[in-house]
């Protein structure tokens, strides 16, 4: 790759910690393609069509041009990591929370302390280890897109807008998150025995 690559495209990977190796060339192919190839060769960034703001070629996994943005470079590693994805549960006001962290005590704590959604009383109902924990969170939460809502919360005096709440049965959101994990266990999957207590009813159309 060193060949194809301009000495300020260099510079940038270098930068950011990389090198040439970690580029998959996507110049020739269509999105669909290099999209998929990029992950099954597990290259961190793709060289495709420049971009239309600056000319930029390097672009993230999802195809964003991560020269004029390399907060979608942290986007994405977080997507590619190793960590847990959780079920998260609030029995006051019936909510669930599908999400990823590296200590679930952390999160949990993370979550009473802020009143995510107004919600004091989080409890981490399920955890299970996998690859690319980002990218099971979404996948198992598109699985879920009719049982979201959003609730307004206070963080350090702000109101703030939780959108990342469910409203359905933790039976529900567990089933999608098994969907959505396939062959990516890494460990063996933990559940609280309160679990059960979260199966909440839905709310009627």
């Amino acid at each position: 790759m060193r060949d194809v690559l301009t000495v300020a495209e260099l510079r940038f990977l270098a930068s950011q910690g990389l090198g040439p190796d970690d580029v998959f060339d996507a110049r020739w192919m269509h999105n669909r393609r290099w999209k998929r190839l990029i992950r099954e060769e597990n290259k961190t960034m793709a060289l495709g069509t420049p971009c239309q703001r600056a000319g930029h070629r390097l672009r993230t996994r999802a195809g964003h041009c991560i020269q004029c943005d390399t907060s979608k470079l942290a986007f994405q590693s977080r997507h590619s990591t190793d960590q847990y994805v959780y079920i998260a549960g609030s029995l006051s006001e019936h909510l669930l929370k599908i999400g990823t962290c590296s200590d679930c005590s952390q999160r949990g704590n993370q979550l009473r302390a802020e009143r995510y959604g107004s919600a004091g009383d989080w409890r981490i109902i399920y955890s299970i280890e996998v690859q690319n924990a980002g990218d099971v969170e979404h996948a198992a939460r598109s699985r879920l897109w009719g049982c979201f809502v959003r609730r307004s919360y206070l963080k350090n005096g702000f109101l703030q807008a939780a959108i990342e709440l469910l409203q359905c049965s933790f039976s529900r959101a567990l089933d999608a998150l098994n969907e959505s994990i396939g062959d990516r266990k890494l460990g063996e999957p933990w559940k609280s025995f309160y679990a059960d207590d979260y199966e909440f009813a839905e709310p009627q159309d």
